[in-house]
């Protein structure tokens, strides 16, 4: 069956409201009143139900069965990302959803080139990429839609890794070494976990040397290859998986 979102908002006495996807569903699909679809709401609930009502750019459907989804991790991963260029973080974005990550907080490292800048701008940049995860958690057939947070400095990032059970900085200068390598440091036990991934340039001594100084970071490489910033985040995430039996 085809699979729509909506906002938790739009569901109440029994009925699903659809505005968003109403005119592909009616206009594309060319979906008729008693068609059957299924309908998620982002917070990890999904329905199936039957169009009543098409009404141009509202679609209404009744609820005829709910459940919640099967589809989601039992680990919480988030995918720290250095800011990159260009249009590479919509990419990183909708591979992490795929893969089954819990939410996405780009930060402002001190050799990002490309800034989210502050203001409307931004904000339609963070819309846009929040647009792009539920487009791939729908795709995918995830019952939650993880978030795009706004930008955050290293000192937000760290704020945030320091409520989380582990984190895996991804960096070269030890990873490499061969001294620690992902699925060893992932033999720990943990629930909340965070990927920290630098931008184009890596991370700076400084960054480095705070993010390595928390308690709960680890370091960690991809074996000998250097993988480009898209590609880091979207490997570690696919291994974690792994490894914590999620894949």
């Amino acid at each position: 069956m085809r699979r729509f979102f909506t906002e938790p908002d739009n569901i109440k006495d029994g009925l699903i409201e659809i505005k968003e996807d109403a005119a592909h569903i009616s206009r594309v699909l060319r979906m008729e009143k008693g068609d059957t679809i299924v309908v998620f709401d982002g917070s990890g609930a999904e329905y199936e139900a039957e169009i009543v009502e098409i009404d141009g750019g509202l679609i209404r459907a009744e609820i005829k069965a709910e459940q919640r989804t099967a589809c989601e991790p039992k680990i919480r991963v988030t995918l720290f990302q250095g800011i990159p260029k260009a249009g590479k973080l919509e990419t990183v974005v909708q591979k992490a959803v795929e893969l089954g990550a819990a939410g996405i907080v780009p930060f402002r490292a001190d050799r990002s080139v490309a800034r989210i800048p502050d203001g409307p701008k931004g904000e339609q940049k963070i819309a846009r990429l929040n647009k792009i995860a539920r487009e791939a958690a729908k795709q995918c057939g995830r019952g939650v839609v993880p978030e795009v947070a706004a930008p955050v400095s290293t000192d937000g990032m760290i704020d945030m890794i320091k409520n989380l059970d582990m984190a895996v900085m991804l960096y070269e200068e030890l990873g490499h070494a061969g001294e620690k390598n992902l699925k060893s440091v992932l033999s720990r036990p943990a629930v909340s976990i965070g990927v920290v991934i630098g931008p184009e340039g890596g991370f700076s001594a400084a960054e480095a040397e705070r993010l390595t100084a928390l308690p709960n970071v680890y370091t960690a490489g991809l074996g000998p290859r250097i993988l480009r910033t898209e590609t880091a985040g979207i490997a570690a995430l696919a291994v974690i998986m792994y490894e914590k039996n999620e894949i």
